[in-house]
């Protein structure tokens, strides 16, 4: 029998995956012992219903660059806490890609699934899941990172970057960011072996070696140009074809905090904070770097404006 929009099916014991429609369904919900609802979707249940249950809400579109890896964390608490104390229903609009994506996180987490066993699980359960590129790439993130957040981790902290940088050309103009949304905090952790470059001209400290973003050399200015020499054949040669070699041509970094109050448009200059000498510039939607990369977002910070300062170490007596 095929599914419906009306199916609620059990995943593990008091784990459930369904729909919108089957959401509202208070008395088949409570027949079941669902005392806790997370829904994954752009609107929030009505109070008639949410407000009977344990409800917890999570706003998000079922689209590619919507954002669920930050939510995964708080969401499996929720998730833990109405198995223990009752049964949970976890739905966005058909049960197939938003809540199934939450759900499979649970299981990588909490059953220590791999992303791919999960999703075959949840599958078993209900046919019709399907996350969409966008949360599979979120969810193979999370397995990568060992089913945790990890601040320090470079592809997440793109990924952050690729997030923040959505959210700042969509932002409304009256809408503010504070300095901890705009700054991340890896580049200034308390590694004292890390170096920090500091500016050229006055020695103040600017950032540290860990908030480096690398890049792989792309094709050079001849992957910008529509006028390239580059026979057609040799393209379509190199089409698909990842170069692996770190460039070294650039820095560019992770915002830090000394940054926070200039980098809430678009783009701009970046200035030392001390001596006020031009360091760089930043573009959210991305730049070109010379090798021929595009590095997106932006905080391209002038080689030659600033040092590398290595720690000091004490030499063994």
């Amino acid at each position: 029998m095929a599914e419906t929009v009306l199916d609620i099916n059990e995943v593990i014991k008091n784990l459930y995956l369904g729909s919108w429609t089957a959401a509202k369904d208070i008395i088949r919900l409570k027949a079941k012992g669902i005392t806790h609802i997370l829904t994954v979707n752009n609107s929030p249940l009505p109070k008639s219903v949410s407000e009977q249950f344990k409800y917890k809400f999570i706003h998000g579109f079922d689209l590619e660059f919507t954002d669920l890896l930050n939510y995964f964390e708080e969401c499996i608490k929720f998730i833990d806490e109405g198995i223990r104390y009752g049964s949970v229903l976890v739905h966005c609009l058909a049960g197939c890609s938003r809540s199934a994506t939450m759900v499979i996180a649970y299981l990588m987490k909490k059953k220590e699934m791999s992303y791919g066993e999960a999703l075959g699980f949840v599958r078993k359960c209900r046919s019709i899941v399907h996350p969409n590129e966008g949360f599979k790439d979120q969810l193979l993130l999370y397995e990568e990172m060992e089913n945790k957040i990890d601040t320090t981790n470079e592809r997440f902290r793109r990924y952050r970057l690729k997030k923040l940088a959505l959210k700042i050309h969509s932002y409304d103009l009256d809408e503010t960011f504070s300095p901890e949304e705009l700054t991340a905090n890896p580049s200034e952790s308390d590694n004292k072996a890390d170096i920090v470059y500091k500016c050229r001209k006055c020695r103040q400290p600017l950032f540290k070696k860990s908030g480096l973003i690398s890049h792989n050399v792309g094709e050079g200015e001849a992957a910008f140009d529509w006028r390239s020499r580059i026979p057609a054949n040799q393209r379509e040669a190199m089409e698909g074809v990842e170069n692996t070699t770190p460039c070294k041509q650039s820095l560019f970094i992770e915002p830090v905090r000394w940054m926070a109050e200039s980098i809430s448009e678009p783009l701009g200059k970046l200035s030392c904070p001390k001596c006020g000498s031009k360091i760089g510039s930043f573009v959210w939607h991305g730049e070109k770097c010379p090798c021929g990369a595009w590095v997106a977002p932006a905080f391209h910070i002038r080689t030659n404006k600033v040092d590398e300062s290595k720690p000091f170490v004490m030499l063994p007596k």
